[in-house]
């Protein structure tokens, strides 16, 4: 085809400035990879040429969008996943244990329909059971030890 460029072995690129290889749309940039050590190293950009990925020398990534994490997708200890503008919600492992962290102002908040149980991962029992305008119930192996209703305790 006249509009194809075909690589079999392998493609080294030298770029002149900070832009090694840049790939245009009809719209705009859709790909570019620089050798700025100090900003994007490499982005992705939508058909309108507004960034969606952009990988930073710092290490820094930075998503627009959805992130849909595969089954293979995996962050080493003390990886952490942080979310909001200045990081605010982390979660990570740290090899021993995991970590729900609110590292900003305000609170974490967990929301949930009717019902919301702490459970031990792998089992079916119940630590803390919560149940919109009803009860929280607490458990101790198994068995309810203390309960609320709309008198008291």
């Amino acid at each position: 085809m006249a509009n194809e460029f075909k690589v079999k072995k392998g493609l080294i690129v030298h770029g002149s400035g900070s832009t090694v290889l840049d790939i245009q749309g009809s719209q705009g940039q859709l790909f570019s990879i620089t050798d700025d050590l100090t900003g994007t190293l490499f982005a992705v950009s939508d058909i309108s040429g507004v960034p969606i990925f952009d990988v930073n020398a710092d290490g820094t990534t930075t998503l627009d969008g959805n992130l849909n994490l595969g089954d293979n997708l995996n962050l080493g200890d003390n990886n952490k996943l942080q979310l909001g503008a200045s990081q605010d919600l982390q979660i990570y492992h740290d090899g021993t244990n995991s970590y729900i962290v609110d590292a900003g102002a305000g609170d974490l908040l967990t929301y949930y329909s009717n019902d919301w149980k702490l459970t031990q991962y792998g089992s079916s029992e119940v630590s803390i059971w919560a149940r919109t305008n009803e009860y929280v119930k607490l458990f101790y192996n198994g068995n309810e030890k203390l309960a609320t209703t709309n008198t008291g305790v």
